[in-house]
């Protein structure tokens, strides 16, 4: 059983402020006590701020890799690999899943984060957070010559300004994110990622700390004379060091919180003290189980929580103290890779058969294989080596190319349908819950859908569209995930984790959005190509262009329309109404009316090719902003998806898709959209 005043910052969502203040407190109440005691929990107690200088360290093993990426972690609200979470973690410092040790060698996440557990002396001087602007290093008053304006920096090159940085950054908690200048706006990044390392270097003190006993009599006597011990060594002798406190058996109903007169009693105390503060540093992981078998999704321990309950007289099931003892083993053989896989394996067997008790372990492997494979970001380069491969088809004709280009396409779609089918799994739900998960879909989507046209059309120019629309949209996906430095599976919002008709609406309505954006893009060539001159007016090729146009406005069409009213059942099961005018509802209006608009004009001959291609240039837009831009309004029930970063990218594709636009109306007032006049479409009124 777990005492019910465990240390607070269960998980590893880290709030900075708070856990500091908490663990001065600890300390500050614990002054008392030493005073009375004399010199028993100050010098000696863990590693100093004057530590040596970090010396160079043996590399980890394979086995200990592979050990230390498939063991289990709560993080976000769910239970993931260490792998996941490393990774996450070194990509939201350093903009990267890897680093640079002293030696100039590539660290992996999993690396990195053994370092930075197990040798923290090391891991503070490894570049490994990026400060985008040098205006951020010029508020706080570090040196920066000799660095670019967008540079990393190590844990000990910041560590002077951070009294500075704290307070300006604590400044800015009140400000709203899109309020702040990009100065600020990284300034409090920068604070907050000190603060997450920090607590990740000190998550271990515990196993190397030496408290200092030899100010009194009885715990001289209970540790045998020794002047230091370790933290382990305390927890032993637990009961006997709560007796001399006065604490006496938290069980027995009659603990006195006062300590009894003399040094022992004051002694032992802050002892218990030192030892919780301690226990505080280390509830930073989410490493422990319940002890309990059935498969509820109740919080997991930290080490830290196991260290306090040990120590203040709970009962932790064996198999939790087994991993807190692991830990502090693996610790004091840091320097012995044999020693220190032994101890993983037995960390790991602890960890990994609480998690299977519970069913909360069976899709570990599974996500450090999704990891292992990157079939997103590996997609993005079969994107561009086909694109490559039909630029060079258009300067010179060659089948084999064209063969190329397929089959890259085709290896670049697999490899996005694997990861999407993958992220089914682990999430047990269509993953189209997050704008991450989203634009995946739309990008497995639209290239499947290019691929479909030119299969049916054999112009090639379908086969040049679907690089750029999977791979672009596969790009952005990549930077979202870069941008936002969070694990992209993270626990749902309760609404969003609702029922059979969320899935069924979001499902359809993004399969709208896909078809939509290929018609954009589609409509994009059409309007440059006339613009460009390219290709004769009468040119087949623009009447095939057409077609696909018309035949994807209509595909997205139908699917906008059936997802749009499937939004409305689900939110009238969750919400009791319809419809409620809200933004993303009254964007999926406009796309639907939009889409509707441009075919009802075409059929009626108002519209002739080149005006359908300018209008689904336009719609696109109306797309994007249905699709990105209401979560930058941050009102609304549909607000949960918000991210201020994604203004820029917003900004940039209007201001390009502007541009052809306006290209598209000078080349109509040229004379230039249909050549000899006639129209690109049949009259779909003949007979």
């Amino acid at each position: 059983m777990i005492p019910a005043a465990p240390p607070p910052a269960q998980g590893t969502q880290l709030h900075g402020g708070a856990r500091r203040r908490r663990l001065v407190a600890a300390i500050l109440l614990s002054l008392p006590f030493a005073a009375l005691a004399g010199p028993l929990a100050t010098a000696g107690d863990g590693p100093s701020a004057s530590t040596p200088a970090a010396r160079r360290a043996p590399r980890w093993s394979s086995a200990i890799l592979e050990l230390a990426r498939t063991l289990p972690v709560q993080d976000g609200g769910r239970v993931k690999p260490l792998d996941t979470y490393a990774q996450f973690a070194l990509l939201r410092l350093n903009h990267k899943r890897s680093c640079q040790d002293l030696d100039g060698n590539t660290l992996s996440s999993i690396e990195w984060l053994l370092d930075v557990l197990f040798r923290p002396e090391l891991a503070r001087r490894y570049a490994c957070f990026t400060v985008d602007s040098s205006e951020v290093l010029d508020s706080v008053g570090l040196d920066h010559e000799g660095k670019k304006k967008r540079d990393r920096y190590a844990y000990d090159d910041l560590a002077a300004a951070r009294p500075r940085l704290g307070r300006l950054a604590e400044r800015l908690h009140g400000k709203q994110s899109k309020e702040r200048s990009p100065a600020e706006e990284g300034i409090a990044s920068l604070s907050d990622d000190l603060e997450t390392f920090d607590a990740l270097i000190h998550a271990l003190d515990f196993a190397r700390a030496e408290l200092r006993v030899d100010g009194s009599a009885g715990l001289a006597a209970l540790f045998g004379g020794r002047r230091t011990v370790p933290v382990m060594a305390v927890v032993d002798a637990a009961a006997e060091v709560r007796a001399l406190s006065g604490a006496g058996d938290p069980h027995a109903g009659g603990a006195s919180p006062v300590a009894p007169a003399g040094s022992d009693g004051a002694a032992a105390t802050a002892l218990r003290a030192r030892v919780g503060a301690l226990a505080e540093a280390a509830a930073v992981l989410s490493l422990v189980p319940p002890a309990e078998s059935k498969a509820d999704r109740a919080l997991w321990f930290t080490p830290g929580h196991i260290l306090f309950a040990l120590v203040e007289g709970g009962s932790p099931a064996p198999e939790q103290v087994e991993i807190v003892r692991r830990l502090a083993a693996m610790q004091a053989s840091s320097d012995d890779l044999g020693a220190f896989e032994r101890e993983a394996h037995g960390l790991h067997d602890a960890a990994a058969g609480l998690a299977t008790r519970r069913g909360e372990y069976d899709k570990v492997d599974l996500e450090v294989f999704l990891y292992r494979l990157d079939p997103f970001y590996r997609a993005v380069w079969l994107y561009v080596l086909a694109f490559l491969a039909v630029a060079v088809t258009w300067l010179r004709p060659s089948r084999w190319l064209t063969r190329l280009a397929w089959g890259c396409l085709l290896a670049a779609v697999g490899l996005q349908v694997a990861g999407v089918v993958i992220r089914c799994v682990l999430r047990g739900r269509p993953p189209i819950s997050t704008l991450y998960e989203t634009t995946l879909f739309i990008s497995a989507l639209g290239g499947i859908a290019c691929l479909f046209a030119e299969r049916i059309t054999r112009r090639g120019i379908a086969l040049a569209a679907a690089p750029i629309m999977g791979g672009l949209t596969q790009f952005v996906a990549n930077r979202f995930e870069v941008m936002k430095g969070e694990d992209t599976m993270p626990q749902l919002v309760a609404v969003l984790d609702t029922n059979f008709w969320l899935a069924l609406h979001v499902t359809c309505i993004t399969i709208g959005y896909s078809g939509g954006l290929v018609a954009a893009l589609l409509g994009n060539a059409h309007v440059l190509g006339r613009a460009l001159g390219v290709k004769r007016a009468s040119d087949e090729g623009y009447r095939a262009l057409a077609r696909m146009t018309y035949g994807m406005l209509s595909f997205g069409l139908v699917f906008s329309v059936v997802g749009t009213i499937l939004g409305g059942i689900w939110a009238n099961e969750s919400w009791g109404r319809f419809w409620g005018w809200d933004p993303k509802e009254n964007g999926a209006l406009l796309i639907c009316l939009a889409q509707l608009a441009i075919l009802h004009l075409r059929m009626g001959g108002h519209l002739r090719a080149f005006g359908v291609a300018m209008a689904s240039v336009a719609q696109g837009l109306v797309i994007a902003f249905s699709w990105w831009g209401v979560n930058l309004l941050q009102i609304g029930l549909h607000s949960y998806g918000f991210s201020g970063g994604i203004w820029n990218g917003l900004k940039t594709l209007y201001l390009v898709e502007g541009a052809v636009l306006v290209a598209g109306f000078a080349t109509l007032a040229l004379g230039r959209a249909y050549g000899g006049g006639g129209p690109s479409l049949p009259d779909p009124h003949a007979r």
